[in-house]
Order: C-alpha cells, then structure tokens, then sequence
C-alpha cells in the first residue's frame, strides 16, 4: 500500500483526483487494512486474496497516476475503470459499507 499512497502523493496526472482519494487510500491502507489482516490471522486465503488485491491496486495507481502521460482517452479511462473496481473489492472485502462517495468521484472522473 505504500507503492499506492506514494503514487498519489507524486502524481504527474490526475493530481487533483489523486488529492481527494489520499484520505481514502490512508484510511485502508493505516486502518482497515491492519484490523482485517488481524482479525483473519489464521484465514491464509483471504489474506492472499487480498494481498493479491493490494498488489493489483498498487498496479493500477501507477497507470492511473504516474505512467506517462497517454494520448488515447480509451486507455485512461480503462485504468481508472480498473483502479475504481479494485479499490471496491477491497472496501467490500474489510467491511466498508457506503462507499458511495468515493465511487461517485471515480465515476465523474471517468465520465470527463
């Protein structure tokens, strides 16, 4: 998660995208994150589960922040297609309800 949180933080694009979702992505990565993997200590396959998501979103937050700078819209949108479904999975699997806010900030960001 750090590999996520520094993409933000050094965005070359999206910056202001990458600056609504820092709180975000601090809250999963220094809250829910550690509590989840506590409480499923002797669960090792959800762990991997998410570990694998993790990796995936750590992925997908270079392309949608850091990768260079693309001309084709149809690839921007993919990533951030995938960033947003990730990023879901993840909130679903800890427990998040209501995420609402976050995935209407993607959608919009999608939509421009």
């Amino acid at each position: 998660m750090n590999k996520v949180k520094l993409s933000l933080a050094g965005a070359r694009k999206n910056r202001e995208l990458g600056k609504k979702l820092s709180p975000v992505v601090y809250f999963v990565a220094e809250q829910l994150l550690p509590a989840y993997i506590q409480s499923k200590l002797s669960d090792y396959a959800a762990i991997d589960e998410l570990h694998n998501l993790c990796y995936l979103l750590s992925k997908k937050a270079q392309n949608v922040f850091n990768a260079k700078i693309i001309s084709s819209c149809i690839d921007q949108n993919w990533d951030l297609k995938g960033f947003k479904q990730v990023l879901q999975r993840i909130l679903k699997i800890t427990g998040v309800q209501g995420c609402d806010t976050v995935t209407k900030l993607l959608d919009d960001q999608i939509k421009n």
